[in-house]
């Protein structure tokens, strides 16, 4: 009986510890860091943040949300939204911004609001002050209600998922992708830029590193090389293919300014109808013949 006993005993012990492991582990709720969340910023999803349902409950979403390097986006009825991460002056604009109220457990995390061009954007800042965005561009006044409404959507799953201890997803690109490449001196450095521009000007990228922003946005004359994911490109009536640096090419002149887009290859298995491109993006006098030159000096660098 004795061994019985004792049998029963450890069958219960062993119930007990299974159903002890079976519980979920509490909640963390040290200040959070931006690298604790993420991991590594230059492969993170920032689509798997998302708290999609939510998001389909609360908006009329015109298109799933679709991530890129660096950032997620999606379109609403009136407004295009872009969630990820600032070029690397947002510290900067983030001394003055306005706090905005955030209620439940937060981690240190806080929400402040800036505005560029009359358009919301809202900051999530983490315990060690590094921060990523959600951008709202919308293309008419009946647009800047939607707008802060699905980035502040968008800001609260992504809130209520790190809070809980989520730990972001990452996209696994290929070995030769232009997500291992640094935006601000894989391709052009800042004095060739600056010639071709005609002022003095530095390249500013972000955590990603996939995109650098020489000069600011507000000049007369700034430059932007950018790596992302899209549709395989192809020629429009307003983006014709020229052959530039050795590579095919589509230019379009805009407001201004001049794009000029390259393809790569495929994007990684999280985005399987994508493809990896590269745009170089000018603002200045002659602006396509700036960027002309500058994707002949900047395309034979890409990998092959």
């Amino acid at each position: 009986m004795g061994a019985h006993r004792a049998l029963a005993a450890l069958t219960a012990a062993v119930f007990v510890l299974a159903g002890c492991a079976a519980e979920p582990p509490p909640a963390p709720t040290g200040p959070l860091t931006l690298r604790e969340a993420l991991g590594d910023p230059t492969t993170v999803n920032f689509c798997d943040l998302l708290d999609l349902p939510d998001l389909d409950n609360s908006l009329p979403l015109e298109s799933r949300p679709a991530p890129s390097m660096g950032s997620c986006s999606f379109r609403t009825k009136s407004a295009l939204i872009s969630f990820g991460f600032p070029e690397d002056r947002a510290k900067e604009r983030l001394a003055g911004a306005t706090p905005v109220p955030w209620q439940g457990p937060t981690r240190d995390l806080r929400v402040v609001r800036t505005d560029l061009e009359g358009q919301p954007l809202l900051h999530l800042v983490f315990a060690d002050d590094s921060s990523i965005r959600v951008g709202t561009y919308f293309s008419s006044p009946a647009g800047d209600d939607e707008s802060l409404a699905a980035a502040t959507k968008t800001l609260e799953g992504a809130v209520r998922s790190l809070v809980a201890g989520k730990q972001a997803a990452h996209l696994d690109y290929r070995e030769n992708s232009l997500a291992r490449l640094d935006a601000c001196s894989a391709l052009v450095s800042d004095s060739e830029v600056s010639a071709r521009l005609g002022t003095p000007v530095s390249g500013k990228g972000d955590l990603s590193r996939h995109q650098c922003l020489w000069g600011e946005q507000s000049a007369e004359r700034f430059a932007r090389l950018e790596f992302g994911l899209g549709p395989n490109p192809k020629a429009t009536a307003s983006a014709p293919e020229e052959m530039l640096g050795g590579r095919r090419s589509f230019v379009q002149e805009v407001s201004g300014g001049c794009t000029v887009l390259t393809g790569h290859i495929g994007g990684p298995a999280a985005s399987k109808n994508q493809f990896e491109h590269a745009v170089l993006a000018v603002q200045a006098p002659k602006a396509c013949e700036i960027a002309r030159e500058m994707a002949n000096v900047a395309w034979p660098k890409l990998p092959a």
